[in-house]
């Protein structure tokens, strides 16, 4: 910066930008770029945030990740090496780390060929096989997991006193639902509130059973909502006219999906028509958005009611990082529709939703 005193001009420096700032710059940077490829704010943040951590890689390591395996177990007195695998759990106990929970914490070391998001992911695929096959042969009778702090960050979170208030007017308001309607609403609270994990336990990743238990919450909720209010039944005429509509949609050309798609919407709607219509009833101004998210947004792959199949039926890549970021960023949305939903049935104080309509 310049300042005019006079004749004289004199040059003060502005204040550099501080490590951090450059850091976020960067990472602000690195997610723009990503989003440019087509991927969501979520996605593209948490993407170039692991990469950020990988591109710090301690020197110490040298071409080895370095890993904590947790479990119930006990520690080995001597070093286990695994070369198919590229890998060696090192002898004895870790004390004082930051898994608080587990009987035993022991160090673990990773090959990897390259410092790099894939090598790392390769080598993410490899840990799980073999904990994997750790676990079956001791017949699944221990909990066993790995943590590393380049895939997963440093452990965070925040407590909070023990709340009254707000309590008792939730409480009454689930009194006076309907036995059946009640019973409904019950479960859904425990699917809330049962998968999360608490904070001493954030070494271990929750999100595909808490994005399940979410699931099963909605499911609860729209039985609920058509308990109070059933949904009409499709008379033969409209579902005629739905069909020929259908059908002009797609130029009267019809793979097997569009089929199944017709058959689902027409002939027997099943969930997907219950759902639609209690989102209906509860979001009425949010319920056109929220019908697309959860069944109809395109790559079908995309809706929250893939994801949710995709996790039941094993086709989530539970290896891969990104992938787990796509559900945490799939369960962001899935979250604001259950506690919405929950609103318009119990009194309580809850978040509102800023996102795309």
């Amino acid at each position: 910066m310049q300042k005019d005193q006079g004749n004289a001009v004199t040059t003060t420096p502005d204040k550099a930008p501080s490590e951090a700032d450059q850091y976020m710059a960067a990472l602000n940077k690195r997610t723009a770029e990503l989003r440019d490829t087509g991927l969501s704010r979520w996605v593209a943040f948490g993407t170039a945030e692991l990469e950020a951590r990988i591109a710090r890689w301690p020197e110490s390591w040298g071409d080895e990740l370095q890993v904590l395996i947790y479990g119930d177990f006990d520690a080995p007195y001597h070093d286990l090496d695994y070369p198919a695998l590229g890998i060696t759990v090192e002898a004895g106990k870790r004390t004082n780390t930051i898994i608080k929970t587990a009987l035993c914490v022991v160090n673990a070391r990773v090959k990897v060929r390259e410092k790099s998001l894939s090598a790392v992911l390769d080598a993410a695929a490899r840990l799980n096989t073999f904990l994997g096959i750790w676990t079956i042969i001791d017949w699944g009778n221990r909990g066993v997991g790995w943590w590393c702090y380049l895939t997963s960050g440093t452990m965070a979170g925040a407590g909070g006193p023990f709340k009254k208030e707000g309590i008792e007017d939730a409480l009454a308001g689930i009194q006076r639902l309907p036995p059946e309607v009640k019973r409904k609403v019950r479960a859904a609270l425990y699917w809330i509130r049962e998968p999360k994990q608490m904070m001493l336990e954030g070494f271990k990743n929750d999100i595909l059973r808490v994005y399940a238990g979410y699931w099963n919450a909605f499911a609860c909720l729209v039985e609920a909502v058509c308990l109070i209010r059933p949904q009409s039944k499709m008379k033969k005429q409209e579902k005629q006219h739905g069909i020929i509509q259908f059908v002009a949609d797609r130029q009267g050309k019809l793979d097997v999906a569009s089929l199944g798609e017709c058959y689902r919407l027409f002939v027997d709607p099943g969930f997907v028509a219950k759902a639609s219509h209690a989102l209906r009833v509860c979001c009425p101004d949010r319920a056109n958005g929220y019908i697309n998210e959860c069944f109809r947004a395109k790559p079908d792959q995309e809706r929250l009611y893939a994801v949710r199949n995709a996790i039941n039926h094993g086709d989530i890549d539970s290896d891969s990082l990104q992938e787990m970021i796509r559900v945490e960023d799939k369960f962001r949305r899935l979250k604001m529709i259950v506690f919405a939903m929950l609103g318009r049935l119990i009194p309580f104080s809850y978040p509102l939703d800023s996102g795309p309509r």
